[in-house]
């Protein structure tokens, strides 16, 4: 098997994370790509042009990170994501909350990066204005996950991690100190240490 990732992608590290946690290496292989130059070999498995993309030994290939991991949890007997119940539902939607919060991390980078006088404020305030409110949220449900090893509790330090990557001027530690615990528990692990975007990123 075969995964196309970006090293700066939160959600292909997400996905790389899990393979480490879960001792996988050996069954996937790990392929480097740049999908902002459109590589025929992304393209070919993902008409998407994105990543995360696992190609599988048989079958279509996975292009969405939360299918990606569900697929990868299942290649052993560690359930990092509960089968079914309520335990379930509470991962499942860690991971939706991380999600977001990539989602809206990587929306205010894209507007930055534009000429400052082509930017627009309105999308970067919503961006920001959505950051805060899910981070207060994180906060609120911190009980949830802060000591639990799971999918949902890796999604979450994934999508912190992001944001001291992209949006390093946000003291969003200094508001929110009990996460920023939580993420310094999580980076001494393995998988992130292993995972963490180039310094030229």
């Amino acid at each position: 098997m075969q995964l196309f990732y970006s090293p700066t992608s939160p959600y292909a590290r997400k996905c790389r994370a899990l393979i480490i946690e879960k001792s996988l290496e050996s069954k996937i292989e790990l392929v480097e790509v740049s999908p902002l130059d459109d590589p025929a070999a992304l393209l070919e498995v993902n008409p998407l042009g994105k990543v995360p993309a696992l190609i599988r030994k048989s079958g279509p290939a996975l292009i969405d990170s939360p299918l990606i991991c569900e697929f990868i949890d299942t290649l052993d007997d560690e359930r990092w994501i509960p089968a079914k119940g309520e335990s379930r539902i509470l991962v499942m939607r860690q991971q939706a909350i991380a999600d977001g919060l990539m989602d809206l991390t990587i929306g205010r980078r894209i507007e930055k990066n534009r000429d400052a006088k082509l930017q627009y404020k309105l999308w970067v305030e919503r961006w920001e204005r959505g950051i805060a409110r899910t981070l207060d949220e994180l906060d609120r449900e911190r009980g949830q996950f802060e000591r639990s090893v799971d999918h949902g509790a890796l999604s979450i330090a994934v999508a912190l991690s992001y944001l001291d990557l992209r949006y390093a001027e946000l003291d969003w530690r200094g508001a929110h100190p009990e996460l920023a615990e939580f993420l310094d528990r999580w980076e001494q692990r393995e998988s992130l240490k292993m995972t963490v975007p180039p310094a030229s990123a």
